[in-house]
C-alpha cells in the first residue's frame, strides 16, 4: 500500500469532515481511482463535488498534485497525464471546489 496525502479546501472539507488526511492506496492507483476510493470513504455526496453526471472529472474542481496542477486536457506533449496519473508513496493532492459569485 501507498500513503497520499489529501488536502481539502473549501465545501470539500465541510463534505469530508476533515481538513486532510492520509489515505492507504493500492501502489500505481491513478488519481481518477483515488478520487472514486476517496467518495467510499466519505459518502456519495462528494461525487457531485468530484464528478460531473457524464462520469468526467468536475469542471468546477481544481486539483494540484504535488504542488503541480492537474490538467484535465491530458496535454501529451507536457507529459501531464490528467487523470490517468498513477499515484505513488508520499503524494499529495489537494482538492479546491471553485467558487463562483460576483
Amino acid at each position: 500500500m501507498i500513503a497520499v496525502e489529501v488536502r481539502y479546501y473549501n465545501m470539500l472539507r465541510h463534505r469530508t469532515g476533515a481538513q486532510r488526511e492520509t489515505v492507504a492506496l493500492p501502489p500505481g492507483m491513478t488519481l481518477r481511482a483515488a478520487l472514486e476510493h476517496l467518495i467510499t470513504l466519505h459518502g456519495p455526496r462528494l461525487r457531485e463535488m468530484l464528478f460531473a453526471p457524464g462520469g468526467e472529472l468536475s469542471p468546477h474542481l481544481v486539483i494540484f498534485h504535488n504542488q503541480r496542477l492537474v490538467r484535465r486536457d491530458h496535454d501529451h506533449s507536457s507529459g501531464d497525464p490528467g487523470p490517468g496519473l498513477s499515484l505513488a508513496d508520499g503524494d499529495e493532492l489537494m482538492l479546491f471546489p471553485a467558487i463562483s459569485g460576483g
